[in-house]
């Protein structure tokens, strides 16, 4: 049986009178009275199924979601707009670095930038110090390893 073909007294009708089972029957007969609490809860009986509160409910929702959407979309488009607008800006046509900008990029971005300056900087001086530093990291790694080694046979 259908609890949705059930007019609206049949539904309070199931959901305060609590129905009598057996002990092999409960599990079905739960899930029956569950429905039928659902039902009357809802709202749902016959010919109300489409008009219950519920419904109104999910379409509020599913309208509100579609108006947020539109929103977000009329916001990208202008920002879109506005964004060509601020970012289209000729080419320079001297290419030369000014000094004092150049001073302000950090030495790594310099690096990647292609800085010959840097470059020369990084091939004399830099990279052995980095060789350097990895090599002790190294051998003090070698050593601790040396050292649990000895105090494992020593056990």
């Amino acid at each position: 049986m259908w609890l949705v073909n059930c007019s609206k007294k049949d539904i309070e009708c199931l959901c305060f009178n609590k129905i009598v089972y057996d002990a092999p029957h409960k599990a079905q007969a739960q899930q029956y009275h569950k429905m039928a609490n659902l039902c009357f809860a809802k709202d749902i009986n016959l010919g109300r199924y489409w008009q219950t509160k519920f419904r109104d409910l999910e379409l509020e929702e599913f309208l509100k979601r579609e108006k947020r959407i539109e929103k977000f979309k009329k916001i990208r488009e202008r920002a879109a707009v506005l964004g060509r607008r601020e970012f289209e800006r000729p080419h320079p046509t001297d290419q030369t670095p000014i000094e004092s900008e150049e001073n302000k990029i950090p030495r790594w971005d310099r690096k990647r930038d292609g800085d010959p300056e840097y470059r020369k900087y990084w091939n004399e001086i830099g990279r052995p110090l980095r060789r350097k530093m990895l090599a002790k990291q190294e051998e003090k790694r070698k050593e601790k390893a040396r050292a649990r080694r000895r105090s494992r046979k020593v056990k």
